[in-house]
């Protein structure tokens, strides 16, 4: 696995993801070499923490042929867009999630990916499995058959709303996808992830504003019910949900939980906190004919970055397949195009 360096041109610091993408690249021995100049506390956030970062303009960016690598985090109904232009002047691409918005540009970004010349690619940043050890541990030992034939996924994924620290792009649809495609982005990458590829069907979803009446278009609530037919013809049952209702005296953002069914056994993640038990994040707990029992995870590897940027030096797309990508961003359109949506009782 190469491990060259990495030259990063950064547009659009509109989310806190951004600081998250660019610590593991620079980690793994990326260097930031210039953004796109904008206003705002992310942007002041950032360019205090990157100061060898040059200040550009989008253009200047995206058009600078000794990068290697455009990161965005900006307004998700930009991103797709960047990744377009990026793609067209021979630039690979990481978007934060969700990466696009519409079923139209997700076919523009296949449209710019076919066209690349050379090849370029284009990944997302699924930060609930891509940095997270126990959900990481758990897609190893789902593979290894540890549980048997993988049967069903329930995903839960409550966030904290904190409305206050929001911009106004975060409570409208148009500009943040919707809650699906936002937060049940990372439901659909661990469907995948633990799945294999397979043709996933929208079974059922729903969206709710519950409580925030004075953001009418506001989505806090949202509930997606999949079924993922794998390449041999066995299928995955999956349902989860997301909302933006997690208590504030939890003590993080939200109690992120994964249940996984095989035929075998099962496994419990439990990726930010174990109220009222254990300390820390990242629990695994596993039972099958043996027992149940914890897993340590401290000492698994989470390497992510290492690999993009093998990718990148290699020319190789073993990290974040294309079709992973583009499937996990299309289900998450599908469902929260067919959404039902409940205004006034949860669903």
């Amino acid at each position: 696995m190469s491990q060259p360096g990495c030259r990063i041109g950064v547009v659009g610091i509109d989310h806190l993801h951004l600081f998250e993408m660019i610590e593991g690249l620079t980690t793994a021995g990326a260097s930031v070499i210039c953004h796109a100049d904008q206003s705002g506390p992310l942007s002041e956030m950032f360019t205090g923490w990157q100061v060898g970062s040059e200040a550009r303009g989008i253009a200047d960016v995206l058009g600078d042929p000794s990068l290697d690598l455009i990161v965005t985090a900006a307004v998700p109904s930009q991103r797709a867009q960047i990744t377009i232009d990026a793609l067209g002047n021979g630039l690979h691409v990481l978007a934060a999630k969700p990466a696009v918005t519409t079923l139209q540009d997700l076919d523009r970004i296949d449209a710019a990916l076919d066209g690349a010349d050379p090849p370029r690619r284009w990944w997302v940043f699924f930060s609930e499995r891509l940095t997270n050890r126990a959900v990481t541990e758990a897609v190893r030992r789902v593979h290894r058959g540890e549980i048997g034939q993988l049967v069903a996924i329930t995903g839960v994924a409550p966030h904290t709303l904190a409305a206050e620290s929001r911009p106004d792009w975060f409570f409208d649809p148009a500009t943040s996808g919707g809650i699906l495609v936002d937060l049940a982005a990372h439901q659909a990458d661990q469907l995948l992830a633990l799945s294999g590829p397979g043709i996933t069907e929208v079974r059922s979803a729903v969206v709710a504003n519950v409580a925030c009446p004075g953001q009418p278009t506001m989505q806090d609530l949202g509930r997606m019910s999949l079924r993922h037919v794998r390449d041999d013809g066995s299928a995955v049952i999956s349902d989860h949900h997301v909302d933006y209702l997690s208590p504030s005296g939890l003590g993080t953002w939200g109690d992120v939980r994964l249940m996984l069914t095989g035929t075998e056994g099962t496994i419990e993640v439990r990726s930010n906190i174990d109220v009222v038990g254990h300390p820390g994040d990242s629990h695994l707990i596993l039972v099958d004919s043996s027992g149940a029992r914890r897993i340590d995870t401290t000492a698994t590897t989470v390497d992510w970055a290492h690999q993009l940027m093998s990718d990148i030096a290699d020319g190789t797309d073993h990290w974040m397949p294309r079709g992973h990508a583009r499937s996990a961003c299309a289900i998450t359109l599908d469902a929260q195009r067919v959404a039902s949506t409940e205004q006034d009782s949860t669903p």
